[in-house]
């Protein structure tokens, strides 16, 4: 019997992942087919059930559409269920946030996933001009904003937390990466993550997996002392 059709055994408390960059051929992340089935197996086996994924969007590349990243995922979907693996997955964006987002939200052209939710990021090199304005209009079209690792912004360091509860008191939600825990981005990224886990203040903790190589990481993480440190902070 293949090792994916056994009951896979929960490390981690995370069972949903909700960013990615699974789907192949889209971004910066996994390039074949192939790969795909091989993050996707690997990640069932660790105990997530769920998969959102999410794909870059940004302008003026990669301009992907709601259409392009079904397609994928339609592939993708149908390549695991030859191996008989029934897929529990549907697929979003991560939206780097600028005024092209605004035409976006205005042709209801958003790619969003489960319960109307909208990954964004900022650039690494500054906040987006345009940040207040995009989850403004998200949300009077009743989606529901979902910032990326603010624990990997250079330009929140320092005042991480301050800036966290600012934006959820306007109704962003967040999402750690789960590797920032062990130094994964550096440690300015670790340290913010464990800021943010220790206030409670984290909605969500995803993988961002772009490769396999990302994979063993994160096993590595849900298997180890410093997984069961962070289900003690968050007191899960």
């Amino acid at each position: 019997m293949s090792l994916f059709r056994r009951e896979p055994k929960q490390f981690f408390f995370y069972e949903h992942d909700m960013h990615s960059h699974i789907l192949p051929g889209l971004d910066d992340g996994v390039k074949t087919i192939e790969e795909s089935v091989a993050i996707v197996k690997s990640m069932l086996a660790l105990g997530v059930k769920r998969f959102s994924f999410t794909p870059h969007i940004s302008f003026p590349s990669p301009m992907n559409t709601p259409e392009i990243i079904r397609e994928r995922l339609d592939l993708l979907k149908a390549r695991l269920l030859k191996e008989d693996i029934h897929l529990d997955a549907d697929a979003g964006a991560e939206y780097k946030v600028g005024e092209y987002m605004l035409e976006l939200i205005e042709q209801d052209a958003i790619a969003s996933f489960r319960d109307r939710m909208v990954l964004i990021e900022h650039s690494f090199v500054s906040p987006a001009p345009s940040f207040e304005e995009v989850v403004f209009r998200l949300q009077e079209r009743e989606y529901h904003p979902v910032l990326a690792h603010p624990e990997r912004y250079p330009f929140y360091a320092g005042a991480i937390l301050e800036r966290v509860k600012a934006l959820k008191e306007r109704g962003c939600r967040m999402q750690v990466n789960l590797l920032s825990f062990v130094g994964f981005y550096g440690k300015e990224a670790q340290k913010g993550a464990q800021v943010l886990a220790n206030a409670g203040v984290i909605d969500y903790f995803s993988g961002d997996i772009h490769s396999l190589r990302q994979v063993g990481h994160l096993e590595k993480f849900m298997k180890s002392k410093n997984s069961a440190a962070l289900l003690k902070c968050m007191d899960l």
